[in-house]
């Protein structure tokens, strides 16, 4: 039984902490990275294209944030471009520099 008991204990302290996203996790998680890094609420961010990363394991998300239902018409937020990778949650936007979001969207075949 202690063998048992042992195993088992090695067995638990080998496994991952946290399964990977799968392809439906992408948009939500996509939508709170974006989220977290501009205030704007989650009906405005519209995700243009999800897919696995060619370059990487995980997903590119591409999208843009919805001018029209911005509270705002003066926002500089309104009508950005954003890129994000999943897993790590990493978003870019148009304003972190629109060379670079360019970049990001060429390379990953954004439209």
């Amino acid at each position: 039984m202690k063998h048992l008991v042992m195993s088992g204990s090695i067995l638990l302290a080998a496994a991952p902490g946290q399964a990977l996203p799968t392809i439906a996790d992408v948009p939500e998680l996509a939508k709170a990275a974006v989220a977290r890094r501009i205030d704007v609420p989650p009906s405005a961010i519209h995700i243009l294209s999800a897919k696995p990363s060619e370059r990487t394991p995980g997903f590119v998300v591409c999208g843009r944030i919805d001018a029209a239902s911005d509270q705002d018409e003066g926002n500089a937020q309104a009508g950005q471009r954003f890129f994000v990778i999943i897993p790590g949650n990493f978003a870019i936007l148009d304003q972190d520099g629109k060379a670079l979001v360019d970049t990001y969207w060429s390379s990953n075949h954004c439209e």
